[in-house]
């Protein structure tokens, strides 16, 4: 195959890979991410886990203080708009919190 029969099937995949929905899904997911630990810094500290059957996220907590904290902050995490059905804050000591956003 030459280069000129390589770019347009090149320049064809390419297209059909920025189109895909999952491709769209991902980057919407990944800006989600970057925004909820950009607006509740304690997030930071934590595993966050997006559970695609059931578009929840799990923020796993390293220690009991950070989920405290996290608690605290529910009706802001409630606020963020990324697409979730309920974020979960998780430790394994502790029974998991479930947050509806609004």
């Amino acid at each position: 195959m030459t280069n000129q029969e390589e770019d347009p099937l090149k320049s064809k995949l390419e297209k059909n890979l920025q189109e895909s929905q999952w491709l769209q899904k991902f980057k919407q997911l990944s800006q989600g991410l970057s925004q909820i630990k950009t607006e509740i810094p304690l997030t930071q500290l934590c595993k966050l886990e997006w559970v695609t059957a059931t578009d929840s996220l799990i923020i796993h907590c390293p220690n009991p203080e950070v989920r405290d904290g996290l608690c605290k902050l529910s009706s802001q995490i409630a606020q963020i708009t990324i697409g979730a059905k309920c974020f979960i804050i998780r430790h394994p000591d502790y029974e998991d919190v479930t947050i509806e956003p609004v």
